[in-house]
């Protein structure tokens, strides 16, 4: 479960919490670190992918390359940091040929020069499963974390969401990849790093929605010690409305991982469309259509 995930996190916060002039965001403060070397605010991330959770059936070699670098780079985009450098660590399987693997590298390599990231280094090893680790390193004037939003900012989001699991969903009952609803949306997800770039010159708090939107608002909402409200009203659905209910539509949005989209508070919009407001109080609620306020849960992408 999602909960177990954030659980080991405060753990690894616990035992490996280092108090220096130097770190300015430690370890589980947010989903990037940041640091100050020679007057400039270096902002890194890392995250690991592997092959039964992470790279769904059918995904290319290609994709798999690029969908290594995005996550970080998505990580880098919700601080609003340039991305600069990249590292990988690769553990292949005895299966993987060397054709593959070159794939892979040049699936990675194509989204790094989109966004002028080099790749510096990395490690390749061998086991029972194919592992990708990612370590990514930015660059911010300003920097955006998760604790800033403030009351009477509004709540805004760069793009649609839900798009990944339905088309994963359609996946795994049978549809074949080139029938599914976004075959984009879930094997080559795009980082919102230009987006959060010009979003970190206004915005108060913001992060990247990779786990679910419920996550995190819920982490915005706890660590700048506020509540959220989430308008029905204002919510699209019409994307996902095409293939599902209403009901099901609504949970896709709330809950459904996969979507590289940034959320962000703040008294403007630069990007997206606005789906709610910061207010007094804690926790996250969905605003219903008739009134209602409906407890957001904190749950989302799983990744046990």
């Amino acid at each position: 479960m999602n909960v177990r995930e954030f659980e080991l996190i405060e753990i690894a916060r616990e035992i490996l919490s280092v108090k220096r002039d130097d770190i300015v965001v430690n370890i589980a403060e947010d989903d990037c670190a940041v640091v100050r070397i020679c007057d400039k605010n270096l902002v890194l991330t890392s995250d690991c992918l592997h092959e039964r959770a992470d790279f769904p059936k059918g995904i290319k070699p290609e994709e798999i390359g690029h969908m290594a670098l995005a996550v970080n780079l998505s990580d880098l985009a919700g601080s609003g940091a340039k991305p600069l450098f990249f590292l990988y660590t690769i553990t292949l399987t005895n299966s993987v040929d060397e054709r593959f693997f070159r794939k892979i590298l040049h699936g990675m390599r194509r989204l790094a020069d989109r966004y002028g990231v080099a790749v510096v280094g990395g490690d390749v090893d061998f086991g029972d499963e194919l592992f990708i680790s990612g370590f990514a390193v930015g660059v911010a004037d300003k920097y955006i974390t998760q604790s800033g939003a403030k009351v009477g900012d509004r709540v805004f989001i760069t793009g649609l969401l839900g798009k990944a699991q339905l088309s994963l969903e359609q996946l795994l009952s049978g549809v074949k990849r080139d029938l599914i609803a976004y075959p984009d949306s879930l094997f080559k997800p795009e980082p919102r790093v230009l987006e959060g770039m010009e979003i970190a010159e206004h915005a108060n708090a913001m992060t990247d929605i990779s786990d679910s939107l419920a996550i995190s608002l819920n982490l915005i909402a706890k660590k700048s010690h506020v509540g959220i409200e989430i308008y029905e009203e204002k919510i699209v659905l019409d994307h996902l409305l095409k293939f599902v209910d209403y009901d099901k539509a609504l949970d896709l949005f709330m809950y459904s991982g996969g979507d590289y989209e940034l959320v962000y508070t703040s008294k403007k919009m630069s990007h997206g469309f606005e789906i709610g407001k910061v207010v007094d109080g804690k926790g996250v609620w969905l605003v219903r259509k008739n009134g209602k306020r409906e407890k957001v849960k904190f749950r989302g992408y799983s990744h046990f």
